[in-house]
């Protein structure tokens, strides 16, 4: 026992001279890790190198400090930006990275962060793109940058309550936001909300500008809640490239199917045949299933209720 306690104050004093105090837990993500930049031909290629080198050997004190300082000195070096990032997302420390960016307080005019960003996507570092925008989102002009690209982040990936979260943001400062009240319209279809599609349908119906594409909500909305023939009337009423969308084909046929004993498919058949053309490989007598005397008879006994 008597040695335990100089065997403790050593190993803190030796945390301490090392500056270790992040999770070691990280260091094989560091060490192994593919994705920090090489830089050639900038002023910045110096310290940038030496970022990399104290960041994989973890003396990560010192990294950090390189890394800031080297961002002082090129603050439009998008590599280097890059590399702080990454350093800052395998070791978890979003929140550190956070207050940096938010001291630095880049405007929304920056060319330096708005390549950084499209760089994130090219590159597929989307989760990265994911905690920069959040941190962008503190800055004034970047709010509703940021929470529509988070938004629509979230609604790509089947995180509907986060997307449903950031759009709303959006629509407390601009409740007419043609993108937000789109991406709540399809959080409802996939969450099944009727009448809660309705309310954003007739919004989008006001607001929309360049996207006149909105009837399928309407459509959608007005069939599950049973009402057919409001439901046929807004797919009639829909825009030519919107009748193309094999979404939109099936709620209109599914809507005809339910109205009449023979639908008649004149109307639907050349958006079909537009929608194969782009690659739709459902057979006619499938998608229709009243074209070929099989489905006839279906169609007949399901009618009939003795199917």
């Amino acid at each position: 026992m008597k040695f335990r306690i100089p065997y403790l104050l050593f190993l803190c004093y030796f945390m301490f001279l090392f500056g270790c105090r992040y999770p070691i837990a990280k260091q094989d993500e560091l060490e192994t890790d593919t994705l920090f930049l090489e830089l050639t031909g900038s002023k910045a290629t110096d310290c940038n190198a030496e970022g990399i080198r104290l960041s994989k050997t973890i003396q990560l004190d010192q990294a950090e400090t390189v890394w800031d300082q080297c961002i002082q000195t090129n603050p439009n070096e998008v590599v280097v930006h890059l590399n702080r990032l990454r350093f800052y997302y395998l070791l978890d420390e979003y929140e550190h990275l956070k207050q940096k960016i938010t001291k630095e307080a880049p405007s929304r005019s920056s060319v330096t962060y708005t390549t950084i960003l499209k760089e994130l996507e090219v590159r597929l570092r989307n989760e990265e793109r994911v905690v920069l925008l959040d941190a962008l989102s503190r800055l004034k002009g970047w709010e509703l940058y940021s929470y529509e690209e988070l938004a629509n982040y979230y609604l790509q990936t089947g995180n509907f309550v986060y997307a449903e979260g950031y759009f709303n943001q959006i629509l407390e400062v601009v409740p007419f936001h043609e993108n937000a009240l789109y991406g709540m319209a399809d959080i409802q279809v996939q969450k099944s909300n009727w009448y809660s599609l309705l309310d954003y349908a007739k919004s989008l119906e006001v607001a929309a500008k360049k996207n006149q594409e909105f009837h399928f909500y309407f459509v959608k909305a007005n069939y599950e809640l049973g009402r057919y023939e409001t439901a046929l009337k807004w797919a009639e009423s829909a825009t030519p490239n919107e009748k193309t969308q094999i979404s939109f084909l099936e709620v209109w046929r599914d809507t005809l199917l339910v109205l009449k004993d023979s639908p008649r498919w004149d109307n639907l058949l050349p958006y079909y045949r537009k929608a194969v053309e782009r690659g739709y490989a459902v057979p006619e007598s499938v998608f229709f299933p009243t074209l070929s005397k099989e489905g006839k008879d279906v169609r007949k006994a399901s009618r009939s209720g003795r199917s």
